[in-house]
């Protein structure tokens, strides 16, 4: 190898012209293999020589130092040196154990843990264990106990010697009337409109007749409506008076 001694580069031996500035070579002292001062001296004020790394050998004037090279280090070494040293004393404590057990008491061992494995599956296939945020619910149907309330209860002249019973309830219901000769509740007469077999919603405005009264008598009555939950009202007794 021969260097240059403008720019230091480093040359094949026997040529006779720098590769680099073009300087001749032939009859030029040649500096030592390793300079001292790696560049030239011609550098302008202030200039600082860089500080090189021991891997940095590409930026060595006139190639690589000389040997020993230490070893490059590794991206994660110290970890991975750890993790290895932890599985391996992890395998140890594994064949220590399997090594001291009696053989009866391992295999009843992998066989529970092999049942109970199974069993969990199951038993999550079956529904039998529910996971982690669903929980069972039951809808529970709170019965209405509240009865229908009667109001605006009126009487008013039938055909036949009959009248007609009319009255308002809040909510829908059924309808009848049970009636009599004062003081006496004598008759009742059919449930109209009653929601609580199904077929009927009930209603909020409700009409009843009474026929084939005795003319000049004083008729005592009072209105029934049973809503679709069963609770049942009843108005207060009151009383009409029939024609001659």
């Amino acid at each position: 190898m021969v260097y240059c001694p403008n720019c230091r580069a480093g040359n094949i031996s026997g040529s006779k012209f720098c590769q680099s500035c073009g300087l001749p070579l032939s009859g030029q002292a040649q500096p030592a293999a390793h300079p001292a001062q790696p560049y030239p001296q011609n550098q302008p004020p202030g200039y600082q020589q860089p500080a090189y790394g021991p891997y940095d050998y590409q930026q060595y004037p006139g190639g690589y130092p000389p040997p020993p090279y230490p070893p490059a280090p590794q991206a994660g070494g110290d970890i991975i040196g750890k993790a290895q040293a932890y599985l391996n004393s992890f395998a140890g404590k594994v064949k220590e154990i399997v090594s001291t057990t009696n053989p009866i008491l391992l295999s009843a061992m992998v066989i529970l843990v092999v049942g109970m494995t199974v069993f969990l599956v199951l038993a999550f296939q079956l529904g039998w264990i529910k996971t982690a945020g669903s929980t069972a619910t039951n809808t529970v149907t709170t019965k209405n106990t509240t009865p229908p309330v009667i109001t605006l209860v009126q009487v008013k002249p039938g055909d036949n010697k009959g009248a007609i019973i009319y009255w308002v309830t809040d909510k829908p219901s059924s309808s009848q009337v049970q009636y009599g000769i004062w003081p006496n509740y004598t008759t009742m007469t059919a449930i109209q409109t009653d929601p609580t077999t199904g077929t009927n919603a009930g209603v909020l405005i409700h009409e009843v007749g009474l026929s084939s009264l005795t003319a000049r008598s004083t008729y005592i009555y009072r209105c029934i409506s049973i809503d679709k939950d069963g609770n049942k009202a009843t108005s207060p007794d009151m009383q009409f008076q029939t024609a001659q």
